[in-house]
């Protein structure tokens, strides 16, 4: 079955603004005297340390960008700005423990911020710590409960962690604040045939198919369904529907363990060759 893919919620990008040479190279050589400047006249040169900040990252100079980043930390402990942006340039130079750990220190500056749990529970799936994400995205739905898209990152994360049944309670919640989400109806379609409820998962894909007739991944879902039932008309029905709308599907059927009773089939052969 084609895996569920992460980060279905836009992640969220930092915004840069340009400056000129000017203001960059004045902004570098003031961060040497910042320590002996007032707090009141520190904070004044903030919005400067971010504007350079940002086009020395355009222009690649990433160690530069992030001295600047952790002096508007220094300045200001709670600028959420500062914080995405040092994070950004610790993975930008590959150092992902230490972008880690500053996302811990900004959820430390300020428990309740959702958008620091947010890039939390995103950059912890993307680093393989779906425990960890998983946390993030509980507090995410303490925070704002009414919101479907954490329920849905819960569930990616359950389902990655082959916690199947808590993925098919998050993903059922998720639907219940939105039910016109068809990614989610092929979700928990996915989560279903996991659980070997095959006429569940036919009923949940067939929303997904409904609401969205084209989808290509939905149909292709349903023909691993179909498989795992052992419907083998069916299935290479669905499959060579889903190939016609995306060939890319033609690959990754050929290694598809829901295919597996298939795999010497003449007419599934042909499909995926």
């Amino acid at each position: 079955m084609r895996t569920l893919i992460f980060l279905l919620i836009a992640f969220p990008v930092i915004a840069f603004s340009r400056t000129t040479l000017f203001q960059v190279t004045s902004c570098l050589k003031i961060t040497n005297t910042a320590g002996v400047l007032h707090p009141a006249a520190q904070v004044d040169f903030v919005e400067m340390y971010l504007d350079s900040a940002n086009s020395l990252r355009q222009q690649g100079r990433f160690e530069d960008a992030l001295h600047l980043y952790q002096k508007v930390i220094e300045i200001q402990p709670a600028n959420d700005q500062a914080y995405i942006g040092c994070m950004g340039m610790n993975f930008e130079l590959g150092r992902v423990e230490e972008g880690l750990k500053v996302i811990d220190q900004w959820i430390e500056q300020n428990p309740d911020n959702s958008q620091a749990w947010l890039y939390k529970a995103f950059a912890e799936a993307e680093t393989g710590h779906s425990e960890t994400s998983l946390t993030a995205f509980d507090n995410l739905i303490r925070l704002k409960p009414e919101e479907a898209s954490y329920q849905i990152g819960r569930g990616q994360m359950l389902y990655e962690l082959k916690r199947f049944d808590e993925a098919l309670e998050a993903f059922g919640k998720a639907l219940d604040i939105d039910p016109s989400r068809a990614d989610v109806w092929g979700m928990k379609a996915s989560t279903l045939s996991k659980l070997g409820r095959f006429d569940e998962a036919f009923v949940s894909i067939g929303k997904a198919i409904e609401i969205f007739p084209d989808d290509p991944t939905n149909i292709y879902n349903r023909a691993c369904i179909y498989s795992l039932k052992g419907d083998k008309a069916n299935a290479l029905a669905d499959l060579k529907k889903a190939i016609g709308l995306e060939a890319s599907f033609k690959e990754y059927a050929r290694t598809d363990a829901d295919f597996t009773d298939l795999y010497d089939d003449e007419e599934f052969k042909n499909l995926t060759k």
